[in-house]
């Protein structure tokens, strides 16, 4: 875990290879902050990854969104997500669902997607299993504007906790 100066020290192409999957499959996300160096502290290292995302396009926006895994999808069931990902999605008790329970997030997977065109994403290791499929159940009613948002916000909280997990807060 390299501290916030080992991190200010980094060449670009070693920075990318630290915080490249920190956002899903979207290493142009830690090439583009890397310009933004020396971060001053953790909160700034993390604005700047976050402010590579709020300034990129939407198209480059929904890119990333569809980056992200169905949770307990196809990628799950073949053993194919990120190494975050399916730490995150066990912590949050998805690899443990009942045939009952993976029908139905199977099935408000599929409503989600062909509403919005992109996956549902939620910070899972912030939610449970039973909260998960709540949330889900509700942003379904949402506009698929609110649901970007949504996305965007969610892929936020998954960021900031796998940076601290990255970091040391040592300087």
């Amino acid at each position: 875990m390299p501290t916030l100066d080992e991190v200010n020290g980094l060449t670009p192409r070693e920075f990318s290879a630290t915080f490249g999957a920190v956002y899903e499959h979207s290493p142009w996300i830690a090439e583009r902050a890397f310009e933004r160096a020396p971060f001053a502290t953790p909160l700034d290292l993390q604005l700047a990854l976050y402010g590579v995302v709020q300034a990129a396009s939407e198209g480059e926006r929904l890119a990333l969104v569809q980056a992200h895994p169905e949770l307990a999808g196809k990628e799950a069931g073949a053993g194919a997500l990120t190494e975050a990902s399916a730490r995150e999605q066990s912590a949050a008790g998805l690899g443990t669902l009942t045939p009952d329970q993976k029908a139905e997030l199977r099935e408000l997977n599929r409503r989600y997607r062909e509403a919005f065109g992109f996956p549902f994403v939620i910070c899972a290791r912030l939610n449970r299993r039973d909260a998960i499929l709540g949330t889900l159940r509700a942003r379904l009613a949402n506009t698929r504007e609110q649901e970007l948002a949504n996305a965007i916000a969610q892929i936020g909280e998954i960021a900031r906790l796998r940076i601290a997990d990255l970091v040391d807060r040592a300087r």
